[in-house]
């Protein structure tokens, strides 16, 4: 992946800091400290393990963007626990090792846009501190190699850092990306005039280091394929043709990882769009698919070539999405000469989490909610090119809150009592929602229990009891402990 403008952030220098204390953390994180009231700093990442990004993707956020990992950065006070004070400029991070395998993000709308709206990586960031932490992102490009990330706060003077590996591009043999492309000239004729109607698309599976996977087993298929439902109907009478299927989705196993299918036009122009998937856990989608990789294209089903001027369809408002939630939708254009290459508009720009394909997909997590426009600009394939472009607008639902989780009774033990003592316990519940109520079954003699869950008297006889103890708030849970009264 090339970047054209690489920017370096002016901030706290990372190196040579005499006295400073580091801890490489090639797994979860790191954390370094110097002294009993020294800042304790903390490094740690999503996923410590990238794969290599051959194809060039942007960088985003959540289940759909596997070239980018979050890491999270915290400073502490090491005696007292007391997080560094918030700020503007409180960490510095940067990339220390394996310049090329790696670039910085904070994806937060903050980053610098190149022309076509995407955000501008970076070597080295400055974050600011809230509650004592920050966090941002670190991008793979399409070298492997090891990354070394580093981050410091300055100290009354002294810096304290500590550093973190992540890999990009292992070899794995897992499958870790799909690469899909469509045979030329990349689009098909409508049904019914004569042209070709159908189109070879070819995925590659490969692993984290861009190497082919292994061949699956006899007759097991490591690819599935569907056409996804989109606004507009071209895909409503399109069909896949495969091993697996003649229809809607199709299976397909890999020779040396390339795997095979056709796409079949229907009676309608627009775009199909198509996404392709593998299991990363067993390299087998017979068996269902549990850790999926996956990829999208869309193919343009036209009437006529070079016959009308190139245009925008349906643009204005695309089909609404939800915060932290996987979104995929395309954009269409018509006339001219297929196949299309999009783009955003210099000065506009995607919400945060979402990417723009070339050929059309925006797809992504959005990160953020509420109603947001852009520009696209698409043009065609011409000689003499055209270009057209139009307004787009999306509403993102906030995330929903999430769910409460599930009531249960912490309380594992009780103390003992002695015949004749005054007693008292309090019990402890998790999750659930709402207040609290308690009641108990075979409390010893002489203890009664609260509806707080607060237990109180004194034993008459001793004995061991085994009490049921329930409590109810959003649910209901139960739970036996002993209590020995001597």
């Amino acid at each position: 992946m090339h970047f054209s403008s690489i920017r370096v952030v002016k901030g706290l220098a990372l190196a040579g800091v005499a006295g400073a204390l580091v801890a490489c953390g090639g797994g979860g994180g790191g954390s370094s400290s110097g002294g009993p009231g020294a800042y304790v700093v903390t490094l740690t990442a999503a996923k410590t393990e990238l794969p290599t990004n051959i194809m060039g993707v942007q960088p985003g956020i959540g289940v759909n963007s596997p070239y980018t990992t979050t890491m999270y950065v915290s400073a502490k006070r090491a005696n007292s626990g007391d997080p560094i004070p918030g700020g503007d400029d409180v960490f510095a991070c940067n990339v220390v090792g394996g310049l090329d395998s790696a670039v910085l993000y904070k994806l937060d709308g903050t980053d610098e846009e190149d022309d076509d709206g995407n955000p501008i990586a970076s070597r080295s960031l400055v974050l600011g501190a809230n509650a004592g932490a920050a966090s941002f992102h670190l991008h793979a490009t399409n070298t492997p190699g090891t990354a070394t990330v580093r981050c410091a706060v300055d100290d009354n003077g002294t810096q304290r850092d500590t550093t973190i590996n992540i890999a990009v591009g292992l070899s794995t043999g897992k499958p870790s990306q799909v690469v899909v492309n469509a045979a030329a000239p990349e689009y098909v004729f409508v049904q019914g005039i004569g042209q070709t109607t159908q189109i070879l698309l070819q995925a590659q599976i490969l692993d984290d280091a861009g190497a082919i996977v292994p061949n699956p087993a006899s007759g097991v298929n490591n690819l599935y394929a569907r056409i996804v439902p989109t606004v507009g109907t071209a895909d409503d009478d399109a069909k896949l043709r495969g091993t697996g299927a003649d229809n809607t989705w199709v299976k397909a196993r890999s020779v040396s990882g390339q795997a095979s299918f056709t796409l079949v036009s229907g009676a309608t122009t627009g775009s199909v769009l198509v996404e392709v998937l593998s299991d990363r856990a067993d390299n087998d989608v017979d068996n269902g698919v549990s850790q999926v990789v996956s990829n999208i294209v869309s193919v343009p089903v036209v009437a006529a070539v070079g016959m009308e001027a190139l245009a925008i369809q349906g643009a204005g408002a695309l089909p609404a999405a939800t915060e932290g939630k996987s979104y995929a939708a395309i954009v269409q254009a018509s006339g001219g000469v297929p196949p299309y290459v999009w783009s955003l508009v210099p000065g506009t720009s995607l919400p945060a989490g979402l990417s723009l394909s070339s050929d059309g997909v925006i797809y992504g997590t959005p990160s953020v909610d509420g109603p947001f426009s852009f520009a696209l600009r698409v043009r065609d394939s011409a000689t003499l090119q055209q270009t057209a472009e139009a307004v787009y607008t999306i509403s993102i639902g906030a995330a929903p809150d999430p769910e409460p989780a599930a009531l249960q009774i912490a309380t594992s033990s009780l103390p003992n009592g002695t015949v004749g003592d005054p007693y008292a316990a309090i019990l402890v519940a998790t999750g659930g929602s709402g207040t609290y109520s308690w009641s108990a079954a075979n409390l010893p003699p002489g203890l009664a229990i609260s509806a707080a869950g607060v237990i109180t008297g004194t034993p008459t006889l001793a004995g061991t009891y085994p009490v049921a103890f329930t409590v109810s708030g959003g649910g209901t849970a139960s739970r036996i402990v002993n209590i020995v009264i001597n």
